[in-house]
């Protein structure tokens, strides 16, 4: 496979050379005027539109456009730690989430030599879940001024905002601006891999996903930047100011619920309980979310009783709310799940099949469950245990992070990696207790939410491959170890 994919590189080796000297001279050009942050803005820009960027542009420059976000951080990654080498005299900033990234990196490479299979394909696995953990060390590297990072987030706050406005227009026209938005076309790279070539499953108009191409996409991240500025907007003291921002928090949260992705209303609770309950000790977010769970209750009810059989209610192209809440806990839906080799079904499976034949160290990255046996058409694993290439024995992944790494790293590489987003929150929680910067209190009370509210989607789908959020998220990430260097540093030795 490795050799097709040489044999298929682009024949245009002085285009491909001159990409090459482009991206060299432009980081050689920021780096010479003391702005390599430009390149962080960029990306907050062109992630979440760049699906609609593909809608519109030529074909051929598809998977060039596709990966530019992906070279330009790996490329940004080696260039700031270059410059971290040479001024600080230290091989690898001192950070508390090292030793369980690089013990889940070890089980990766353990899993690698223990079953045997192509390189490219391990490495492929690995890219999918590690490519923007390389934020975290891209901005410790950089060791940006406090208001270069309230750039950053102000940069991703104006984005998501405009995401909103594009959502908002989305509903209010009906459906009228989905084929403009909407795309997926299904395209081979480089001869090696296959991406795209989803379809839209709903209605029309029915669920919102403004230009990040599916309303689960725009949900999630929606969910994550909302749980960031939660705290920003509950504990903003100037009046004037605070109205218009909570104005467009819960227009924000209106769009959230439009996208009717469940998930991330899961996600965007939880994260607001853990940071109003467990870290505020606010009862009165218990009390709003009473008030909610009370009219929420009353509206599900009044719906359970004019309509007969709720629990026959399956997925549909046009689902109301109450439809769209119902069917989660359908006996009818899982059994159809569970049928149609939906999440139901490999969640009962990947422990019972995938997990017994390697349990410590998994069937490795790339061979089950995610995004690169899915984009490979690597049907093995599958193919030896008798399971279903993926969801409706079509889509390769099985719609749920935590059981994919389950399988592929196994037991110990999901203890990793659960590990890393539990050092994450008690890291923003010490933080959170003994910074006396409100900026970082603010902030880390945030990523306390946004790691749960990721958490929380890990569960129903293949959200920790998701570009947009994950870019965020890890970018989040890097601003907190940031917000307190040395509370970070003394923690991880």
């Amino acid at each position: 496979m490795f050799s097709n994919f040489l044999i298929n590189l682009p024949v245009d080796l002085l285009g491909l050379f001159l990409l090459i000297l482009v991206f060299l001279l432009s980081f050689s050009f920021l780096f010479a005027i003391k702005k390599p942050h430009w390149l962080i803005y960029f990306l907050l820009v062109w992630l979440p539109l760049e699906n609609l960027i593909l809608r519109y542009a030529p074909m051929g420059a598809y998977e060039y456009i596709k990966y530019l976000p992906e070279v330009l951080t790996y490329g940004f990654f080696f260039f700031t730690w270059y410059f971290y080498v040479k001024n600080t005299k230290q091989l690898w900033p001192r950070l508390v989430i090292n030793k369980w990234l690089f013990a889940f990196v070890g089980i990766g490479a353990v899993s690698l030599l223990f079953n045997w299979y192509s390189p490219m394909i391990w490495f492929l696995g690995m890219r999918q879940l590690l490519r923007f953990v390389l934020l975290v060390f891209i901005i410790i590297f950089l060791r940006c001024e406090e208001n270069i990072i309230k750039k950053i987030i102000s940069v991703g706050a104006i984005v998501l905002g405009l995401e909103v406005l594009i959502g908002l227009a989305q509903y209010l026209s009906g459906g009228a601006l989905d084929r403009y938005l909407f795309f997926s076309p299904a395209v081979t790279i480089g001869g090696l891999a296959a991406v795209g070539g989803l379809e839209q499953s709903w209605a029309p108009g029915s669920r919102v996903f403004a230009t990040l191409g599916r309303y689960d996409q725009m949900g999630s991240w929606l969910a994550v930047g909302l749980l960031l500025a939660f705290p920003f907007v509950y504990h903003l003291k100037n009046i004037k100011y605070r109205f218009y921002l909570l104005c467009g928090f819960f227009i924000s949260v209106l769009i959230l619920g439009l996208t009717m992705s469940r998930a991330s209303w899961l996600a965007f609770v939880f994260g607001i309980i853990a940071i109003g309950w467990f870290l505020y000790k606010e009862k009165k977010v218990l009390y709003v979310f009473g008030f909610f769970a009370v009219l929420l209750a009353g509206y599900l009810i009044g719906f359970a009783w004019a309509r007969d059989n709720i629990s026959q209610i399956t997925e549909k192209s046009r689902q109301t709310l109450a439809e769209r809440m119902f069917e989660a806990v359908s006996p009818r839906a899982w059994q159809n799940s569970y049928d149609g080799y939906g999440r139901i079904f490999f969640i009962i499976n990947t422990p019972r099949m995938v997990v017994p034949i390697s349990p410590l160290w998994g069937v490795g990255p790339g061979n089950y469950g995610g995004g690169a046996a899915a984009a490979l058409l690597n049907t093995e694993i599958y193919n030896r245990l008798r399971l279903p290439f993926g969801i409706q024995d079509i889509y390769g992944q099985i719609d749920n992070s935590w059981f994919s790494i389950w399988g592929e790293f196994g037991t110990l590489g999901l203890i990793f990696w659960a590990g890393i987003f539990v050092v994450i929150i008690k890291t923003a929680k010490n933080i959170y207790k003994s910074s006396g910067d409100g900026f970082a209190r603010l902030w880390s009370a945030g990523m306390i939410g946004a790691t749960v509210g990721v958490m929380v989607l890990g569960f129903f789908g293949p959200y920790f491959e998701f570009r947009s959020l994950m870019f965020y998220y890890w970018l989040g990430v890097g601003i907190l170890f940031l917000c307190h260097p040395l509370q970070t540093e003394r923690m991880g030795d």
